[in-house]
């Protein structure tokens, strides 16, 4: 399974097909345009029967075209906000909020909330012996 970063990437890239996604911080710095994804933090709610409610909350930030910046910036947050809602066949995006800082970069923090339980590993029945025919009702 892919992790929720690279599922948020698909997910970028999908709207943003010639903008650079980042995960990792950049020697030499950030291109314009590029995002940079990061997760900030997890929490756990544990429930019964071994289910967790899990929270990862992540950030993208978003290093606008150098001309513009901030019509850019406009139009890559409208984008967001349409578009940006849910990873694919995962989980709904919640809580986002955008912040244009005074850095010229775009700035979306966000949720993803999921239920998590363990696997059920015992063994389970592998085939079955059949005994009988088709009924016939003469």
């Amino acid at each position: 399974m892919k992790s929720i970063v690279e599922l948020i990437g698909n997910e970028l890239y999908k709207l943003f097909p010639d903008v650079q996604i980042n995960r990792e911080n950049r020697e030499g710095g950030f291109e314009e345009p590029s995002f940079f994804v990061e997760k900030v933090d997890t929490g756990v709610k544990p429930e019964l029967f071994n289910v967790q409610n899990r929270k990862y909350s992540y950030q993208v930030i978003y290093f606008p075209k150098v001309r513009r910046p901030k019509e850019d910036m406009e139009i890559v947050e409208e984008t967001l906000l349409d578009k940006f809602i849910n990873l694919s066949d995962y989980a709904t995006l919640r809580n986002r909020e955008f912040n244009q800082s005074d850095d010229n970069t775009l700035q979306m923090t966000f949720e993803v909330w999921i239920r998590a339980y363990k696997p059920d590993e015992t063994p389970k029945q592998e085939q079955m012996k059949f005994y009988g025919g088709i009924a016939n009702d003469n």
